[in-house]
């Protein structure tokens, strides 16, 4: 109990008296300690006190002393080592020097001269009336109630009392003081006894006080806290002084929000019953509530949704607070409820929708809110909200708020029949409980609805009692609910906001699921034909080992690009279809699960074979001495974070302990960083594909040197997995090698860790391992970096946001030769509100713009390998037509060749921007949202 702490303290104080002279021989004996690099690290007194200084099961140390020195520590740069003590042994420590610091000490006239207190406090304390909770003649912050009272205080505790009389003056309370000598009573362990026995109607106590049997009554603000350091410790003070103003000046709520954090308030509310409500609870014993069944999450079935519902967990805790016990009557509809309320036939409403008004209206009073939902309007795909003469639906038994507007209101019965009209058309919105409204999206599978999110939309659900109320019955409602903490209101929420839907494949359904079989079926055909390329690549590949030896490098490579780049556009222009058909059938509403989990993986599927053709090209470009670096000025945290966010999960996933350690204090460089996340990420992936569930996974960045211009670090990727034999640990990095039982060989060419080991050679380091077999290996390089002038560090990487409709009014010449992407590309355009013209080659694209409107088209969108005239050439033929357009509409290169001679054949033809195929929708999209926008600036 705080009360025996403070008795302890108090009975410490007097002994400073004692050894005053001890104290002041030993305060100049300073304990505080400087270390090589110059911190100063101070002892810290730190006694178990609740709120000001605790330590944790896990052993960390919190409260409030500890959020306090935390702050002046970044002001003052001190470490602290903090010193676990009894707080009955704490001033005599303290006076014999053997701390530099105690916090939560009181002042107290006369301590000055033993303790150097700081000019500033670090807050103040609480002072209390603690109230029997059996005594019903005092109520909690009832004043008058207070009037006339004796109140029991410890006679030394002047400051408190000082306070005490000051909060009694102002409210105009007439109470007798009633004084207990400390020495007197300090055999035993508090006053409660003389609280508890009628001696004394109040007592007066600390704020974080408690019993089982009292309550605190009023509360206001006491003593001042002070960390205080030793007489002499001058340099210490001087430090307490200049932290404490900098944090008052920065943040003058800082010591209420500490104390906040750590004494929250309402943890112990007194809620209690007056006899006339306990009366009603003998005799009443049961309610009858009114109750929608199946309505998530307020009202749901368990064996379905496996949990209760809000409602019925409200009920259950009110039932716990105060014994009245709930019977339930289910209904079919909300009208129905509310009727049997109105009626007499059931006490409470379960749940009622709608406000204070409204209730009025229909004779029924509202307890005290018990949870606040969101509210959404769901509209038809066809019709627009807001907009004139739109028919609105809402359940039967409630009213739609003030601010929709509707010309037409529609009653129905049940939630799924509004939806079903308003996917119809038969109506043109519905309004409702957000969670209810989409978890019935998806479980029906509506293909014409949409949400609308609304500004106030917050609704608050309270039970309902005829009007006017039975007293007692309300009352004891909006006690109980008061009684929960918003902790525990928090958690009811939380575990009744789970929406699992049902699965229910319909005739239509089943229709619009054809389309992912088909491409199934394609997908499965396009593998064997991508087996069949790779091992005849493979092959190939080996048989140039042989042909070197006869024929000139030069040409052999030669050869071996211009196969390499047609295949890649001839291998990427069917996957392009194949990606795209699964991009668009993913955007059909509503699509089941099981269809949406193969698109999917036919999604995934497709990425990986881009890998493996990418993997290939790159590999070839090496061989070639094609292998070109890039210098931009990057940042190095911001490239390990990424590495971070992409491969966490997949850590997760295969239940490997994956961690991250950063030693680098310089960030902002210039280098290739494309290249080198693709080695960290391809190091980083090849450790989690042969290490073991529940093994580890360690990547350490460390900065060996710097210099005024450049800054070398040490990149290191270390497993416990399966290892490698020495013999081995070379051939790793020849192209097509990989190792390992078959067990453990993961999809993939062999060409990660070559093209790795070329690209970190590139850079000027070298790719070594160490590794033992069942040990686990370690894969490091160093490298070095020009430094560059300051970075955003904080700066995170955004996607612009794309609306659905950003590309409304946009019209767009789309230059096409082939007929199943020309129609993909098409649809997901469309989807997003263009119109698109589309050319089958360049020729027709060069004519359709000549004959256009000037202005008439916003953008081109130009394939380059097509026949009577290519993509290049009809960039130039446009750009060297007299008119304005002709110079300034952006042109998108959309193309299966991918090599940089590519991109910049396109850049000096006039294009502006660069899409390889198979399309990412998603960077078409923010190119096209850039474009746009950039014109709206413009204009």
């Amino acid at each position: 109990m705080m009360i025996q702490q403070m008795e302890k303290k108090m009975k410490m104080l007097c002994s400073i008296t004692v050894i005053l002279f001890l104290f002041m021989a030993s305060a100049s004996t300073v304990s505080a300690k400087t270390d090589v690099q110059g911190h100063q690290t101070l002892k810290v007194a730190f006694p178990q006190v609740k709120g000001l200084t605790e330590t944790d099961q896990n052993g960390k140390r919190h409260g409030l002393v500890v959020d306090y020195l935390n702050e002046i520590a970044k002001y003052t740069g001190w470490e602290y080592q903090y010193i676990d003590i009894p707080v009955d042994e704490l001033m005599e420590e303290f006076s014999e020097g053997k701390f530099d610091l105690m916090g939560g000490t009181y002042y107290i006239p006369g301590l000055e001269e033993k303790y150097a207190y700081p000019d500033y406090n670090m807050g103040y304390s609480k002072a209390v009336l603690l109230g029997d909770k059996r005594d019903n003649s005092i109520r909690r912050y009832d004043l008058n109630s207070i009037q006339g009272k004796t109140i029991g205080v410890y006679e030394r505790a002047t400051e408190n009392i000082r306070r005490l009389q000051e909060f009694l003056d102002i409210n105009n309370l007439d109470c007798t003081l009633k004084y207990y000598d400390f020495e007197q009573h300090k055999g035993q362990k508090n006053l409660y006894a003389y609280l508890k026995n009628g001696e004394v109607d109040l007592l007066l106590g600390n704020g974080f006080e408690s019993d089982d049997d009292l309550y605190p009554v009023v509360t206001f603000d006491s003593q001042p806290y002070y960390i205080v350091t030793a007489i002499g410790n001058r340099d210490i003070l001087d430090g307490l002084n200049m932290a404490l103003k900098k944090i008052i000046d920065s943040d003058g709520d800082f010591a209420a929000k500490c104390y906040e954090a750590n004494f929250p308030e309402g943890e112990e509310k007194n809620i209690s019953f007056t006899e006339e409500e306990e009366a009603f609870i003998r005799q009443k014993g049961s309610v009858t509530v009114a109750l929608q069944r199946d309505v998530h999450p307020l009202s749901c079935k368990k064996t379905e949704d496996t949990h209760s519902g809000i409602t019925t967990d409200f009920m259950e805790e009110i039932s716990g607070f105060s014994g009245l016990q709930f019977t339930c009557v289910y209904t079919d509809t909300y009208k129905e409820a509310v009727t049997m309320v109105r009626q007499g036939d059931a006490d409470v409403l379960g749940f009622y929708l709608g406000n204070d008004q409204n209730s009025q209206e229909q004779g029924l009073s509202l307890s005290t809110p018990y949870v606040n939902l969101n509210s959404i309007l769901v509209r038809n795909k066809k019709s627009t909200y807001p907009s004139e003469g739109l028919i609105g639906a809402v359940i039967d038994g409630r009213e739609l708020p003030e601010g929709i507007q509707t010309s037409q209101v529609r009653y129905f019965s049940q939630m799924e029949d509004g939806l079903k009209a308003v996917d119809s058309g038969e109506v043109d919105f519905i309004f409702g409980l957000s969670a209810r409204l989409e978890r019935d999206m998806q479980r029906y599978h509506y293909f014409n609805l949409l949400p609308v999110t609304l500004v106030n939309d917050r609704n608050d659900i309270c039970f309902a009692v005829p009007r006017p109320a039975e007293t007692e019955l309300l009352t004891i409602l909006n006690k109980s609910i008061n009684s929960i903490s918003a902790e525990r209101k928090a958690e009811i929420m939380d575990q009744n906001m789970v929406s699992i839907g049902t699965s229910r494949l319909s005739l239509k359904e089943f229709v619009y699921s054809n389309p992912a079989f088909f491409i199934g079926m394609l997908l499965v055909l396009f593998l064997i034909f991508i087996v069949t390329a790779l091992l005849i690549i493979r092959s190939r590949l080996k048989a140039a080992e042989i042909q070197i030896e006869l024929e000139k490098a030069e040409t052999q490579n030669r050869l071996k690009g211009e196969f390499l780049s047609k295949m890649s556009h001839e291998i990427r222009t069917p996957m392009n279809a194949i990606m795209g058909l699964a991009d668009l059938t993913c955007r059909i509403e509503n699509i089941p699960e099981n269809i949406k989990d193969n698109l999917k993986k036919i999604h995934s599927s497709s990425r990986y074979l881009l890998n493996l053709l990418n993997d290939i090209l790159d590999m070839s470009r090496i061989d070639n001495g094609k292998l070109d670096l890039c210098r931009e000025p990057f940042s190095l945290k911001q490239l390990l974070d990424r590495i971070e966010d992409m491969l966490g999960g997949e850590a997760q996933r295969r239940g490997i302990i994956y961690t991250i350690e950063k030693e680098m204090p310089h960030s902002a460089v210039s280098g290739d960083s494309v290249r080198l996340q693709q080695v960290l990420t391809n190091l980083i992936s090849n450790a989690f594909k042969f290490t073991p569930h529940g093994g580890t996974v360690v990547f350490r960045v460390t900065e060996t040197a710097c210099d005024n211009s450049n800054v070398t670090c040490r990149f290191e990727v270390t497993d416990n997995g399966i290892g490698i034999p020495k013999e081995d640990q070379q051939r790793i990095f020849e192209s097509f090698e990989q190792l390992g039982a078959n067990s453990s060989k993961s999809q993939g060419t062999g060409l990660g860790l070559p093209i790795s080991y070329n690209i970190v050679k590139a850079m000027g380091g070298e790719l070594k391992v160490d590794s033992r077999p069942e040990r686990g290996s370690t894969f490091y390089f160093t490298v070095s970096f020009p430094l560059t002038g300051e970075l955003d560090e904080t700066a995170k990487e955004q996607k612009p946001y794309v609306t659905d409709d950003f590309l409304n009014h946009v019209n767009i010449l789309l230059a096409e030769d082939n007929e199943l992407n020309a129609d993909i590309a098409t649809e997901l355009l469309e989807i997003k509100g263009a119109k698109v013209l589309r050319c089958e080659d360049g020729q027709q694209t060069y004519e359709c713009f000549t004959q256009s409107v000037p202005g008439e088209f916003s953008i081109i969108l130009m394939d380059i390998q097509m026949p009577r005239m290519n993509g290049l050439e009809t960039a130039r033929a446009i750009r060297a037509l007299n008119r304005q357009d002709a110079v300034t509409i952006p042109i998108v290169a959309m193309t299966a060749n991918t090599f940089k001679e590519d991109v910049d054949a396109a850049m000096n033809a006039g294009m502006d921007y660069f899409v390889s195929k198979p399309l990412n929708i998603e960077s078409l999209y923010g190119i096209l949202y850039e474009i746009i926008k950039g014109k709206e600036v413009d204009n």
